[in-house]
C-alpha cells in the first residue's frame, strides 16, 4: 500500500498539473449542468427560437416580445451564445445556429417540448430529494408530491399536455426507424400498447399500407389521438381503445408494441404488462419492445444512462440491458428472439412465445 507522507496542508498547497486543471474545468461544466438546462428551458418556454426564425433580433426586441426584463434576458442569451445555441452579433443581437434551431416548434428534430419536460414532471423540486431516492429507492415525484407521476399528471392537466407533447416529440424521432427496422410481412394487426397519441403507430401504418392498427391508451390520452391519426391519413385503419394495460390488452393481434412503456415500471409490473401481451397475442405473434439500448461503450451509453437516472427520480422505473429484457421476457412466458438497433439510442427487442 502506498501511503503518502505529505501532510494535508502540503497536499493542498501543491499546484495542480495541467491534466488536473483540465479535469477540474470538465467537472465544473458538469456541476453547472443545471444552469445550462435552466437557460435552455427559458429559451424554450419563451419561444425565443421561433421568434428568431425570420432572422436575428436584439435582446431588447426579444424582451419586449416576451415581456421579459431585458438585462436579465440578455444574460441568459449571452450564456446560450457561448454554448453555441445562439450566435451573438453587434448591439446585443442574437440569431439562430443549427443547434438553436432545435428549439423551434416547427422544424424536423425539434427538441422544444423536451426542453420543457422537467417542468411537466413537477419541476426541479422533483430532483431535490435525490439523496432520499438513492437511499430508499422512492421516486422523487412521490417524495415531493405524495403521488406517482401518472397520478400527478392526471391532477395537473396543464402539465399533462406538456408531458404528452414531449413524448410525441421523442417518439417522432425514432418512429421512422421502427417502421423500417422490423419485418412486417405477414402481419395483419399491430396493437400499440400505451402508444400515446399514436405517433409511432401512425408511422408504421403509413409505411405499411395493408396493416391495421389498434391504439390502446388511458382515456384522457386516447381521446386526443384522433387528430394525429387523421393528419397521418391512417384513421380509417386504426381503432382507438381506452383502457388499462395492467387489466388486459386487445386479443388476437400479430404484433404488440411497447414503446417507452416498460422503462416506466419496476420489474414486477413490467413482467405483468408483458404477460398480458403474451396472453392476448396470436399464435405466431411477437412483442416489440422499443426502448433505449445500453451500449458497452460508456460514452455511447450516456444518453441512456441519463434517461435511467431520470426514470429513477421520476417513476421508479429503469433503463435495462439486453440481458435484463431477456429476463423479463422469460418471467412472462416469452423468449428473446433478437435485438435490432434502430434510431440511436433506440432498439427493438423482440419477444416470442417460449
Amino acid at each position: 500500500m502506498n501511503i503518502s507522507t505529505e501532510s494535508p496542508v502540503s497536499q493542498t498547497a501543491r499546484q495542480p498539473t495541467a491534466e488536473e486543471r483540465e479535469a477540474a474545468t470538465a467537472m465544473l461544466r458538469m456541476i453547472s449542468g443545471i444552469h445550462i438546462s435552466r437557460a435552455i428551458y427559458v429559451a424554450a418556454e419563451l419561444g425565443i427560437a421561433d421568434r428568431l426564425a425570420a432572422g436575428p433580433l436584439s435582446s431588447a426586441e426579444l424582451a419586449e416580445g416576451t415581456q421579459a426584463h431585458e438585462p436579465s434576458l440578455y444574460r441568459v442569451l449571452r450564456l446560450l451564445a457561448s454554448l453555441g445555441v445562439l450566435a451573438e452579433g453587434e448591439h446585443r443581437s442574437f440569431g439562430l445556429t443549427v443547434l438553436g434551431d432545435r428549439l423551434r416548434s416547427d422544424v424536423p428534430a425539434s427538441m422544444r417540448s423536451w426542453a420543457m419536460l422537467v417542468e411537466a414532471i413537477g419541476g426541479v423540486r422533483t430532483f431535490e430529494p435525490i439523496i432520499r431516492t438513492v437511499r430508499t429507492g422512492a421516486p422523487g415525484v412521490d417524495l415531493t408530491y405524495g403521488m406517482g407521476l401518472f397520478e400527478f399528471l392526471a391532477s395537473h392537466p396543464e402539465h399533462a399536455a406538456s408531458f404528452d407533447a414531449a413524448m410525441s416529440e421523442r417518439t417522432a424521432a425514432f418512429a421512422p426507424g421502427v417502421a423500417a427496422g422490423h419485418d412486417y410481412s405477414g402481419v395483419r394487426t399491430v396493437v400499440d400498447v400505451g402508444g400515446g397519441k399514436g405517433t409511432l403507430l401512425a408511422a408504421i401504418l403509413r409505411a405499411h399500407v395493408r396493416l391495421r392498427g389498434v391504439l390502446m391508451e388511458a382515456p384522457a390520452v386516447a381521446a386526443a389521438a384522433g387528430p394525429v391519426l387523421e393528419a397521418a391519413g391512417v384513421a380509417d385503419r386504426c381503432e382507438v381503445i381506452a383502457g388499462d394495460f395492467f387489466a388486459g390488452v386487445p386479443d388476437g393481434a400479430d404484433r404488440y408494441l411497447l414503446a417507452n412503456v416498460l422503462h416506466d415500471w419496476d420489474d414486477d409490473r413490467a413482467v405483468a404488462i408483458l404477460a398480458e401481451c403474451r396472453k392476448a397475442m396470436a399464435k405466431d405473434g411477437r412483442v416489440l419492445i422499443v426502448e433505449r439500448l445500453i451500449p458497452d461503450d460508456p460514452e455511447q451509453a450516456l444518453p441512456t444512462l441519463l434517461s435511467d437516472l431520470n426514470m429513477l427520480i421520476v417513476t421508479g422505473g429503469k433503463e435495462r440491458t439486453n440481458a435484463e429484457y431477456a429476463s423479463l421476457l422469460t418471467r412472462a412466458g416469452l423468449a428473446l428472439d433478437r435485438v435490432t438497433p434502430v434510431s440511436f439510442p433506440y432498439g427493438v427487442i423482440e419477444g416470442i412465445r417460449a
